[in-house]
């Protein structure tokens, strides 16, 4: 199995283009894991619970 983590957050500047990436990898490898990390109170956690992403909040 093949694991991808994304990191960003804080913004949507980086988040949505991001989301976009997670995507296209899930179509190219449906059974790749993919987590993301970022800051517990961006917008970033929101939108990607929304995606169906993992999330794992972490401390800045």
């Amino acid at each position: 199995m093949q694991r991808l983590l994304i990191s960003g957050g804080g913004t949507g500047g980086g988040t949505y283009p991001a989301i976009a990436v997670a995507a296209a990898v899930q179509h190219r490898l449906p059974d790749c894991a993919i987590l993301w990390m970022g800051t517990p109170n961006g917008i970033e956690r929101g939108v990607v619970e929304r995606a169906g992403l993992d999330f794992t909040a972490v401390p800045s």
